[in-house]
C-alpha cells in the first residue's frame, strides 16, 4: 500500500494500511475482518514511520457550525451506495457561504418521500442540491432532501456538463439535447 500525503484528509472506514505496515493509534482501528488499519473519524492521517503507528487528528470544530433544520446548498462529489458525499458550500438560513466548504453526508432513506433504489437515479456528479441538516454534530452532518422544497436546484448534463433546463416535470440540455425525468427537483429549480 502508497504511503499516504501527509496532509491526507481520511473519512471514517477509509483503508490507511495494512496491519505489517502500522500499528492502530488514536482514532484509527483494525478491522478483523481483512487486517486492514481503517480509520475512525474524519481527520488528517499522520503515519509515523519511525515507531509505525498511524493516527488520525481529528479536524478543528468548524466555526460555521451548522444545527439540525439548517437549509444548505451542496455540492454532489460522489456516490457511495447507500449514501452519497456533498460538499456543503453555503446556508440558506444563516445567508452565508460555508468558507472553507464542510463534507454532507445524504441516505438514500432521506432522499426522497418517495421510494428511491440508488441516489445515482434521481441526483448526479455536480449537481446542486437544496437540502437540510438532519442531525447537528459534524462535520460531517447529516441532510436530507425530503419534501418537494429540497432536491436538485442546479443540475449538470451527464453527456456535455452544460447546465440543464427545466420544462415541466423534465430537465433537458439545451446544448445537446439530452432529456431527463428522474431527477429529485426541487420547487426552487433555478433554471427555466
Amino acid at each position: 500500500m502508497e504511503t499516504p500525503d501527509k496532509k491526507q484528509i481520511v473519512i471514517p472506514g477509509e483503508e490507511i494500511a495494512t496491519i505489517e505496515e502500522y500499528s492502530p493509534g488514536k482514532n484509527v482501528f483494525q478491522d478483523t475482518g481483512d487486517g486492514l488499519i481503517k480509520s475512525k473519524k474524519v481527520g488528517r492521517l499522520r503515519l509515523d514511520v519511525k515507531t509505525h503507528v498511524a493516527e488520525v487528528e481529528s479536524m478543528k470544530t468548524h466555526k460555521n457550525v451548522l444545527t439540525k433544520n439548517e437549509v444548505v446548498y451542496a455540492v454532489v462529489e460522489r456516490f457511495e451506495d447507500p449514501i452519497a458525499v456533498l460538499r456543503i458550500i453555503y446556508s440558506e438560513s444563516k445567508k452565508t457561504p460555508i468558507v472553507p466548504s464542510v463534507t454532507g453526508i445524504l441516505h438514500v432513506a432521506n432522499a426522497s418521500n418517495s421510494r428511491v433504489r440508488y441516489l445515482s437515479d434521481v441526483f448526479g456528479y455536480g449537481d446542486i442540491v437544496r437540502a437540510y441538516v438532519v442531525e447537528e454534530g459534524g462535520p460531517p452532518f447529516y441532510l436530507s432532501t425530503r419534501g418537494r422544497q429540497f432536491g436538485v436546484i442546479v443540475a449538470k448534463c451527464p453527456k456535455c456538463m452544460s447546465s440543464m433546463r427545466k420544462r415541466g416535470i423534465v430537465l433537458y440540455c439545451p446544448q445537446c439535447g439530452y432529456k431527463t425525468k428522474n431527477k429529485k427537483i426541487s420547487l426552487y429549480y433555478l433554471l427555466k
